[in-house]
């Protein structure tokens, strides 16, 4: 396994969460103790809500996206940092017409071995250890009054 890749050497990864529209396509690299993903959201992705035992720590680098986090939700846009905390129920969804792309850590790391096409970033004389990663929890919640009441409008 390599310590490093190059961006052309990690293959496109695909979400691993049933959404409710749109894509996303991912680049994700990870270590024992956290993951680094590269994530394309298409106009329309839309997540279920879900949560892991993870923080997770979010920057736009292109585009824009609503994040919704528990009761409270807010527009992210090129150029912001947000925060979801270990647990914590989110989704996001991009309303706009153009693709978002963020940079996202976890830590621990979400369990890459259920993630298409995920490196892992180790020195050969490293024996990965993954025992600490988490599992993504789908939920069944609906999110709709939630996005109406942050979003302003009516179901």
């Amino acid at each position: 396994m390599p310590i490093k890749v190059t961006y052309d050497e990690v293959p496109d990864g695909a979400n691993v969460l049933q959404t409710r529209g749109g894509s996303m396509i991912t680049k994700m690299v990870y270590g024992n103790d956290c993951n680094l993903m590269l994530a394309v959201r298409g106009p329309g992705y839309h997540s279920n809500p879900h949560r892991h035992d993870a923080e997770q720590l979010n920057y736009v680098l292109d585009g824009e996206i609503w994040v919704f986090i528990g009761e409270d939700g807010f527009l992210t846009r090129k150029g912001d940092f947000c925060r979801i905390p270990r647990n914590a129920l989110h989704w996001a969804w991009n309303r706009s017409d153009g693709d978002c792309t963020i940079i996202e850590c976890h830590a621990p790391a979400c369990d890459p071995l259920v993630r298409k096409n995920a490196i892992g970033l180790y020195l050969d004389s490293e024996i990965p250890d993954l025992s600490t990663a988490v599992n993504t929890e789908r939920t069944d919640i609906d999110a709709h009054e939630i996005e109406a009441r942050i979003l302003g409008h009516a179901r």
